[in-house]
């Protein structure tokens, strides 16, 4: 099975990272696979002894569980274990037939299922960009969440947000109805998500973008029209206002070109869980800034801290 040993993007990735950020021979994860129906699942996991808590992070359209070491890597120091799956169509994950948004909340609810059987330890969800409504969605679906952190929330359903984050105005116009027919007749074909999804504001650092977009397991990735139509499409079993199972966290960055904060407050603001929200200085859609990156884990620890099981 392929893994990360041999791949380039994320070793040259960490030049743009500040040097406490970057992945170390002390910090580097374990590599191993779950079985999840027919797939299977590569996991990065930051070991610690003792942990806290768990806290499994879950990656966007753009990204991909290694992408996440800048902030796994920090957390593990601060003595959390750390669980960074790669969810299928990206990454090293093995998988076959036609992947859809759907089976990533399912992948979502399995994975978070086989480490509450692993330990009787807290555990948190962490999703970043549209890992955000993963993480949302596996928490409504699955008990026993001490919390959900988010750098944003997006509904997808309302048409104006859609409009918002797409490659483009047109395809923002056009990509419901555009994607809602062509699913019907060649939903299996194979789109790159770039010409989809405003892929290029992924990072404020034009030369970070452009080495994500050539990275054929992370922003450079083709996906079939049936998983952007389904993700534009989202089944929520739980809608915000009836959302109280856990606490919730909202760190969002404050330079994001691709999705602003008042796309994510549509969202957030209708929850009826406890929340709370901060603006990471400085930063763009992938953090990796330094002033923004220290304040996202500064408010991760106090929130991991103020709500993991003692």
């Amino acid at each position: 099975m392929k893994d990360y040993r041999n791949d380039v993007v994320w070793k040259e990735m960490q030049v743009f990272l500040p040097e406490q950020n970057r992945l170390s021979a002390g910090t580097m994860p374990e590599e191993y696979f779950i079985p999840v129906h027919d797939m299977n699942i590569h996991i990065d996991h930051y070991k610690v002894s003792k942990p806290k808590a768990t806290v499994i992070l879950f990656h966007g359209v753009g990204g991909n569980g290694r992408l996440l070491s800048f902030i796994a890597v920090r957390l593990k120091i601060s003595g959390y274990e750390v669980i960074c799956p790669d969810f299928p169509l990206y990454g090293c994950t093995q998988y076959s037939g036609t992947i859809t948004y759907d089976i990533w909340v399912k992948c979502g609810c399995e994975i978070l299922s086989f480490y509450q059987r692993q330990a009787a330890r807290s555990i948190f969800l962490f999703g970043l960009s549209a890992g955000g409504m993963l993480a949302y969605q596996t928490a409504s679906e699955c008990p026993e969440i001490c919390g959900v952190i988010t750098t944003c929330i997006l509904d997808q359903r309302n048409p104006y947000i859609t409009k918002k984050t797409a490659a483009n105005p047109l395809m923002g116009a056009a990509a419901k109805p555009f994607l809602g027919a062509m699913n019907k007749i060649a939903g299996k074909i194979n789109m790159p998500m770039k010409a989809i999804a405003n892929m290029k504001a992924i990072a404020n650092n034009s030369e970070l973008a452009d080495l994500l977009m050539k990275d054929k397991k992370s922003s450079g990735v083709s996906v079939p029209i049936a998983f952007v139509h389904s993700m534009l499409n989202p089944a929520l079993k739980i809608e915000p206002e009836q959302f109280i199972s856990c606490p919730f966290l909202l760190v969002h960055p404050g330079l994001d070109k691709w999705t602003d904060v008042s796309l994510s407050r549509i969202f957030y603001d209708k929850l009826g869980c406890i929340k709370e929200i901060h603006i990471l200085e400085n930063a763009g859609h992938f953090p990796i800034e330094e002033k923004g990156l220290l304040q996202l884990e500064e408010h991760c620890l106090h929130f991991l801290e103020a709500y993991r099981n003692s």
